[in-house]
């Protein structure tokens, strides 16, 4: 993008590529990956749009405690979704953020359910979250500080089950559904408002584990008349060669 308000801070490469081992509920081991990235708006950011998108890959680890016996177990297929974040307002005391997730989890023999049922936030300065507008699917939210996984101070979780932590499975987005959502964070933003988000952790609850993982990814959407900007450059940029490269082939034409 253009534009350098919409930028993300990329803070680490390795953690992008790191799948660090954790112990849930003393029963089997849950692979997570932080999120590598924050992204600041502020007022000039409003009728912008970024991306986030999520992976983990087959075949990640994991070791699973059936009574009392332990067997190694790996995620079958990819679990990946994408989320588009379009910031609708911003002032000095409120961020209106439609989100629309699409899980976009391909399943298999093996891994037959991919539900994802939760969504974290972290801001900077810290916000108190609300739905502006439910989704059909994500239709409550929390600021419950940690969230599935080792992420901490996460200020808003969307979520669709019990709670940030999952529940009922078919509560959650199945694979190859989508659903959009107008999340507000209110807070003390600043007489020109500016708030860092951050994470971006989501749980997946799948017939095969539990997995909690950040988004690995970020990339910047331009709006319409960006686009419009950049190919009128373009156009000036090549014309002069083009035309260097056409006109006697043209001139050959009128003459023929």
């Amino acid at each position: 993008m253009i534009r350098p308000a919409l930028k993300g801070r990329f803070l680490s490469k390795s953690m992008m590529l790191a799948a660090v081992i954790v112990v849930a509920s003393g029963f089997f081991y849950v692979p997570q990956a932080h999120a590598s990235f924050s992204e600041t708006l502020t007022s000039a950011d409003v009728g912008q749009s970024f991306t986030v998108d999520w992976s983990l890959a087959a075949g990640t680890y994991y070791e699973e405690q059936t009574n009392g016996t332990y067997s190694n177990e790996t995620l079958t297929s990819p679990l990946t979704a994408l989320g588009t974040f379009t910031v609708e307002s911003l002032k000095n005391n409120q961020l209106l953020l439609k989100g629309t997730i699409d899980n976009t989890t391909a399943l298999n023999s093996s891994l037959t359910k991919a539900y994802l049922m939760s969504l974290g936030i972290s801001s900077d300065p810290n916000a108190t979250p609300s739905l502006q507008t439910k989704g059909n699917t994500f239709t409550q939210v929390d600021s419950p500080g940690n969230f599935p996984g080792g992420f901490k101070n996460i200020n808003a979780c969307v979520y669709s089950a019990n709670n940030c932590s999952g529940g009922k499975i078919q509560d959650g987005l199945a694979a190859g559904s989508s659903d959009s959502f107008v999340l507000a964070l209110s807070g003390n933003f600043g007489s020109s408002p500016s708030i860092t988000l951050s994470d971006f952790a989501v749980k997946f609850q799948t017939n095969e584990e539990s997995y909690e993982f950040g988004g690995n990814s970020l990339s910047e959407t331009p709006e319409p008349k960006t686009l419009v900007l950049f190919g009128t450059a373009l156009l000036l940029a090549v014309g002069p060669a083009l035309r260097r490269r056409f006109l006697p082939v043209l001139s050959e034409v009128r003459r023929g």
